[in-house]
């Protein structure tokens, strides 16, 4: 399962590409440039790529022997549907419910289909806490339970009794629940709303540090929209810490966490030669270095060792991304950007002449990624799928070009004009697109045209992506010279302050992930692994970008770094 991974550098690319540019002649254009924060990870990152990782070789034949007893603890919870789901629950958030998905779906499809949730849930053994975590483990996997099971907590006033303060772990599953609302769904918003402000106002001296530290973390991001990862990580204290913890369980998952963050350190260490051997960081001075920061985004999208090589394809895509975003953001003239997507559009096999050698550089490494990727598309029976990979990347170039362009101008477009563009600039129908490409035979021809073709949930996930950066990136791009963001143009065509178009931009960005919730409950047009590969997406979102814009401002994702690629668990 955990296999050694294959070289991946230069050999990916075309020997030309490697050969040095000239970087010395300057335009003496105008050019919108940034001040970047700089690579923190730089002597991690060489170290990772010069050293040998180790095995997990020690580790896989207690890791075997932890797992055929987790099993049967698994199977053996099947007496008692509530006692089962619970054991589910805690396989999710402790980071292995991927070693038991078919008996996990099929257990949840079954009591599903063939108990009353509704009875189930009125009986008197269900408190809040439970039944919390049966409406968020059922949603969670799909299964749409009614918002009804929450009535039997509101007293005659239609409210949630007041009394439920008491029970802080109540509180908490009620406000994790209540982050799969759906549209229409008033008792839910009720208890999102009722729960979160006894949560902030709880006397943390009253209850178990961990639970209390537990609280705090869920307030500042909700396990709903966390990164799976990041999620596992924080989980695993709080259930050591719990009295009536599982002990096989806990420690099958530390050893599984620690072999997995081995394998992601190899990858990281891919990423890493690749960036190093096509030398960007002296080739593309003007873009942000984010190598660490963009193979996190790719292990959001997917963490599963079985995801290995597309992680890595994903994390290299999302560093060509972000340098296109700042060639077209913090670089290009009007001029060159028209040349650079006339190329993009027509996919020319060598960049035009009359862009920064710089330019031509990204151009190269950029059409020749994809050309590669296409052609193992093309060799793994999926033929048509890299046509609309770079259909999707040509969207993206279009969208940035006419942000490009309302620069120029110094054009505030309305909101109405702003989101019509800001679905091609968010760039999520090329990083979608690209997570899909390593899915294998579940993401064929048909797929690639679905989600090329606006769906609901691939719409819900730009607009989380749009709204989210733009709340928070606002004060930093409005200390250069930027477009005018989704803020300002609100502002215009609303009339409203500042602070009022920030809140009408979160009204907004909350019925968009009422639509991604919605789109994720049964039954599927779709495979649901492609689904919960643009719900992941999103949540990466939410923790890059719900306070701080951390992926241009990477001191802010440090934490998560170090926990995720540096310290293991001790076991």
């Amino acid at each position: 399962m955990y296999r050694p991974l294959t070289r991946f550098g230069k050999a990916y690319l075309k020997p030309q590409l490697i050969a040095n540019v000239n970087m010395s002649t300057k335009s003496e254009a105008h050019r919108p440039l940034a001040d970047y924060s700089a690579n923190i990870w730089e002597d991690l990152l060489t170290y990772f790529s010069k050293s040998q990782l180790g095995s997990t070789e020690a580790l896989k034949e207690k890791h075997s022997t932890l797992k055929g007893a987790v099993k049967e603890a698994f199977m053996v919870s099947k007496v008692n549907p509530i006692e089962n789901i619970k054991f589910i629950d805690a396989l999710c958030r402790l980071g292995v419910s991927y070693h038991f998905e078919i008996d996990t779906i099929e257990q949840l499809g079954n009591l599903f289909d063939s108990l009353d949730i509704n009875r189930l849930i009125q009986h008197d053994e269900c408190d809040l806490y439970t039944v919390g975590l049966l409406f968020q483990v059922f949603r969670q996997f799909g299964f749409k339970v009614s918002p009804d099971v929450f009535e039997k907590f509101k007293g005659e006033d239609g409210k949630f009794k007041g009394d439920l303060v008491a029970d802080a772990s109540g509180i908490l599953s009620l406000y994790e629940a209540s982050q799969w609302n759906t549209h229409g769904e008033d008792i839910i918003d009720q208890a999102l709303d009722f729960s979160s402000s006894l949560l902030k106002e709880l006397s943390f001296e009253s209850i178990p540090q961990h639970l209390a530290v537990r609280i705090k973390n869920a307030l500042k991001h909700p396990y709903h929209k966390g990164i799976s990862r990041i999620e596992t990580r924080k989980y695993i204290s709080y259930y050591a810490a719990e009295e009536k913890h599982d002990a096989v369980l806990l420690e099958f998952a530390k050893i599984d966490f620690n072999m997995l963050q081995r394998l992601h350190r190899q990858e990281l260490a891919c990423v890493t030669r690749w960036y190093d051997e096509m030398e960007i960081k002296s080739k593309v001075t003007y873009t942000r270095h984010r190598i660490a920061e963009g193979y996190l985004w790719s292990l959001g999208a997917y963490f599963e060792p079985q995801y290995s090589q597309a992680r890595i394809k994903t994390a290299i895509a999302l560093i060509l991304f972000t340098i296109l975003d700042d060639t077209y953001d913090a670089y290009g003239t009007v001029k060159e950007l028209e040349i650079f997507t006339d190329a993009i559009q027509k996919w020319l096999p060598t960049p035009p002449n009359m862009i920064p050698e710089s330019m031509k550089y990204v151009y190269r490494i950029m059409v020749d990624f994809y050309d590669k990727l296409e052609e193992e598309l093309e060799n793994e029976g999926r033929s048509g799928c890299g046509f609309h990979l770079k259909k999707a990347l040509k969207t993206t170039a279009n969208g940035y070009m006419q942000e490009a362009k309302w620069l120029k101008k110094d054009y505030t477009a309305t909101f109405d004009e702003y989101m019509g563009n800001a679905v091609l600039s968010s760039g999520y129908y090329s990083l979608i697109a690209m997570t899909f490409a390593g899915m294998g035979d579940v993401a064929n021809l048909d797929v690639f045209e679905w989600l090329s073709s606006n769906p609901k949930i691939r719409v819900a996930s730009e607009m989380i992506c749009r709204y989210t950066d733009d709340i928070s990136s606002y004060e930093f791009e409005r200390k250069r010279e930027h477009v005018a963001t989704g803020i300002d143009c609100y502002m215009k065509q609303f009339g409203v302050s500042k602070e009022q178009a920030v809140e009408g931009i979160k009204v907004l960005l909350s019925g968009a992930w009422k639509d991604m919730n919605q789109e994720l409950m049964r039954p599927h047009s779709w495979p649901f692994p492609l689904l919960m590969r643009i719900f992941n997406l999103s949540r990466v979102i939410d923790v890059f970008y719900r306070y701080h814009d951390c992926y241009t401002h990477p001191e802010f994702l440090k934490e998560h770094i170090v926990s995720l690629f540096i310290e293991d668990i001790p076991i």
